[in-house]
């Protein structure tokens, strides 16, 4: 349990200089002490951290690497911003980070409004009025914080004294994630009936958009267990849904009991507390902390969820953070995702040999504290391994510049086969940023899009929400069929998309590959635009044949400027009279020996093509027989570029060139991945060239041919787990091709797997996402 003011032993306080200036400055401030976590005193000027051994000084705009209890993260763009239960000076310790690594507390506050210390920096600065002491900072302190962006506005909820132990929880807002926050409200904003109340909130924002709050309920002890609640939130996050209600997630094990009392029959002992939850892999995941906080014993369970309001059941009968010999009481969990979509978790721990604060202010004869007891910040990696979430090996986040691709191991976003709504003529909107690791300023993503279980033939049409239905299709299928597409497309109003379908009502199944990050464009990078139709031969004559049809893609008032590098299409091929298959590439380029479309006689077959712009702005199309009608929609493009200018993340189209044919190489792929290397060879760079930006991504087509059954393909970066994704989907007999964008492996390398039929794997290489130089 984390009641660390309640402490029996009081907890350090100054030394003698610093007493007489924290004395001075009571005078001057008129009692506007700042009173830290674990009842630790502190004075408002500089101390030197040695002298708080529980709570070093929280100081503004210098790395911070001491105590943190109880942290959360949430990210803010490319930026990450980290919380905490009261420490150092500040009820509500915030710090930021672009890298994971190196945490800088916020910035004092100029001017600063609520005091006379220049280096004030708390991120909640007054106390909610209705809580113990009202909101006079003196003896005050907050636990568990949780924050969350809705809209325009961040939320934070936190946990406060009301009263003995007794703890509520608050809804507070603020314009920015460095706050200040601000709980105007007279009374809590979720108060069990326990006698302690609740604690430890954390919001949790679900693929759809929607949100709920997860929190702690002590319960009575031997009557009711201790227990975790989920609800729903309104949209704005600060009240809950109508007509919502708590739901519970999970409770404490009752244990065996001898003689009426309790006894501790697994490691969790007598309580649980610290909900975070996480979707990843198709599940939604729950970390808790359970045992008492100030011991070894304290450790981060898991649990498996059958949604964001439970029930939940434990995955694993030991914890997932083991102690080390450096760290112990690994707890106080939260889990988060980072850019590039790996699953994270931050936690605290104590630094070992010790599991408590130090008893005495001078700790030693020199008075140095700073290698006594202090729960210290740690992040690491989570995976999804046999049901159950592990601790991943380590890669460094990559930072992106605006406009530039941040690849993810594919996340899957929407599955309408298990929510009961498939996509009819009405526009359903789906909210993308926010969730499963897309920022709320992405401006575009690169999904890949199956339709299935269609009831009539017709078209998916996908575009920006708030912008009108253009005249462009991305999927094309017909009755029974099931058919994927790639699709880049532009985030719109509150970071959505807009889905229907001409005709029919398909299950679709929608699956993230990577997302493209605001900011004004840097070369290389990415701009969405609205659908634009730039080519309908069933109008405009004649089919395309196996002589090149140049069509004009820059320039001509269709928005794509006169120096653009390359252009995300969708293109369709129709009503061909022979099987075949069509080839895109740049103006003035010999025709590669690559493929972005197959297709038999009268089937109509989309795919997604990112190409190079040749010549003149133009890129050339050609069928190698079959004569079919062919249709161009425009969804983007990327921008000019030179090797010295390309931010990461920005994209470097190359003539298609193939890079892997079982059909000649062997074997087919079957249900063990197969590595293809992809880094250093294609035109591709290696990531091992000092100074030379590396690749992050790589733009494919795929073609899946000769199938033995029905079954889909999945493509993941080498070294990852593979995802609950598929990027293309198949029948007996039937050519399927399909882009892909797919983020490359540590190793330089892709992995590619079919669940069966053992296909034959056609894979032609059209371009590459850059990573940092080095």
């Amino acid at each position: 349990m984390r009641q660390p003011i309640n402490s029996p032993r009081p907890g350090p306080l100054p030394s003698r200089p610093q007493r007489q200036r924290g004395r001075r400055l009571r005078e001057f401030l008129a009692g506007s002490i700042l009173i830290a976590m674990f009842g630790v005193l502190l004075a408002i000027q500089a101390p030197t951290a040695d002298a708080y051994a529980g709570a070093p000084w929280f100081r503004p705009g210098v790395p911070y690497t001491q105590n943190f209890p109880d942290p959360t993260v949430v990210r803010d763009g490319s930026t990450y911003w980290a919380y905490a239960t009261s420490t150092g000076g500040s009820l509500m310790p915030a710090m930021s980070s672009v890298d994971l690594v190196t945490w800088i507390p916020r910035p004092a506050y100029r001017p600063n409004p609520y005091n006379s210390d220049p280096y004030f920096n708390d991120s909640f600065p007054v106390p909610p009025r209705w809580t113990k002491g009202g909101t006079s900072r003196t003896n005050k302190a907050q636990w568990g914080p949780g924050v969350a962006k809705f809209g325009d506005r961040w939320v934070a909820f936190t946990s406060w004294e009301v009263g003995g132990s007794r703890r509520c929880i608050s809804m507070a807002t603020a314009a920015s994630p460095a706050g200040p926050f601000t709980d105007d409200s007279d009374a809590p904003f979720q108060c069990d009936a326990d006698p302690d109340g609740s604690i430890d909130p954390e919001p949790f924002i679900d693929t759809d958009g929607s949100a709920y709050l997860l929190w702690k309920s002590a319960g009575i002890p031997g009557s009711t267990p201790t227990r975790l609640w989920s609800r729903r939130l309104s949209p704005d996050g600060r009240s809950f849904a109508f007509l919502s209600s708590p739901h519970l997630l999970l409770a404490t094990n009752p244990g065996t009991f001898i003689n009426g009392i309790p006894q501790e029959d697994t490691w969790e002992g007598h309580g649980i507390e610290n909900p975070s939850m996480a979707h990843q892999s198709g599940s939604y995941w729950l970390a808790y902390s359970a045992n008492e906080w100030r011991s070894g014993d304290y450790r981060t369970g898991q649990a498996r969820c059958d949604g964001p309001m439970g029930p939940c059941f434990r995955s694993a009968s030991a914890p997932l953070l083991p102690n080390t010999g450096s760290e112990l009481g690994r707890g106080g969990a939260s889990m988060f995702v980072d850019r590039s979509g790996q699953l994270r978790m931050i936690n605290h721990s104590w630094n070992a040999p010790y599991t408590d604060y130090p008893a005495d202010p001078n700790c030693d004869s020199a008075g140095l504290c700073a290698s006594h007891g202090q729960r210290r910040a740690h992040l690491q990696p989570l995976v999804v391994v046999d049901g159950a979430l592990r601790v991943g090996s380590e890669s460094a986040p990559m930072f992106v510049r605006p406009g530039g691709l941040v690849s993810m191991n594919p996340v899957r976003l929407l599955d309408t086969r298990e929510t009961g709504r498939c996509v009819d003529g009405s526009n359903q909107q789906l909210r993308i940023s926010s969730s499963n690791g897309i920022p709320h300023d992405a401006v575009a993503v690169a999904l890949n899009v199956t339709a299935t279980e269609a009831t009539a033939p017709g078209y998916l049409v996908i575009w920006p929400t708030g912008q009108p239905r253009p005249n462009s299709s991305n999927l094309n299928f017909v009755s029974g069929q099931t058919i994927p597409n790639m699709v880049t497309v532009k985030l719109g109003s509150g970071g959505s998309i807009n889905l229907a379908t001409n005709q029919g009502c398909p299950n679709i199944i929608v699956d993230i590959a990577g997302y493209y990050t605001a900011g004004a464009t840097t070369p290389g990078g990415f701009v969405g635009i609205s659908p634009l139709r730039a080519l309908d031969t069933r109008i405009s004559g004649p089919c395309v044949g196996s002589l090149p049809r140049s069509l004009t893609v820059r320039g001509g008032g269709r928005g794509i400027p006169a120096d653009a590098s390359a252009v995300a299409l969708n293109v369709t091929v129709t009503e061909p009279s022979a099987a075949g298959f069509l080839t895109v590439w740049p103006t003035g380029a010999a025709r590669p020996t690559a493929s972005n479309l197959n297709f038999e006689a009268g089937q109509t077959v989309p795919n997604m093509v990112t190409a190079r712009i040749g010549t003149d702005g133009r890129i050339d199309i050609a069928s190698n027989q079959g004569c079919p009608h062919v249709i161009v929609d425009i969804a983007g493009y990327y921008t000019a570029w030179t090797p010295s200018t390309i931010g990461s993340g920005g994209f470097v189209g190359l003539t298609p060139t193939r890079a892997l044919d079982t059909r000649v190489s062997g074997p087919c792929v079957g249900s063990e991945p197969r590595r293809l290397v992809i880094a250093g060879r294609f035109g591709i760079p290696s990531n091992s060239n000092s100074g030379v930006p590396g690749v992050s991504a790589v733009a494919l087509n795929v073609t899946v041919t000769e199938p033995s059954a029905p079954g889909f393909v999945t493509v993941w970066p080498s070294g990852r787990t593979r995802p609950n994704a598929s990027n293309l989907n198949y029948v007996a007999g039937l050519t399927v091709p399909n882009m892909v964008i797919v983020k490359v492996g540590s190793d330089g390398a892709i992995n590619l797997m079919s669940n069966a039929g053992c296909p034959n794997i056609v894979v032609d290489v059209a371009g590459y996402f850059t990573s940092p130089a080095d």
